[in-house]
């Protein structure tokens, strides 16, 4: 008897698989699957001098941040060095450089990319 329901159950599913009125559980198992097993990253194609730039950016903003007494100024730190983190593992992945780890960077990571990047030449 329970054969017979759990035939009964995937006759039907697969019926409406085939007459197309399971695509919402086509697109969740998909969505599942990328959660599960999520794309490699992909390459940045952003040029050397455009990561200069916003390191620059970044790091400026970072002082400011630092020096201004402003509601939220933890989170608002917290932000910025993870936005620089993002593009300082950008630049090593750019200049073949190996990056320390994975963001958000300690201090010491931080430290070893920015010489790690000044020793192939980019200055920001």
């Amino acid at each position: 008897m329970g054969w017979l329901v759990s035939g009964m159950a995937v006759a039907v599913v697969t019926t409406a698989a085939m007459l197309g009125h399971l695509g919402w559980a086509a697109r969740l198992a998909g969505r599942a699957w990328r959660r599960v097993r999520p794309r490699p990253p992909e390459s940045d194609n952003v040029s050397v001098e455009q990561l200069a730039a916003d390191l620059r950016r970044l790091a400026g903003l970072l002082e400011r941040t630092r020096r201004l007494d402003e509601p939220a100024m933890m989170e608002r730190l917290r932000a910025a060095a993870l936005a620089y983190d993002w593009v300082l593992l950008s630049a090593c992945r750019t200049l073949d450089v190996p990056a320390p780890g994975t963001a958000p960077l300690d201090s010491m990571a931080r430290l070893q990319a920015e010489a790690a990047l000044a020793a192939q030449g980019l200055d920001w």
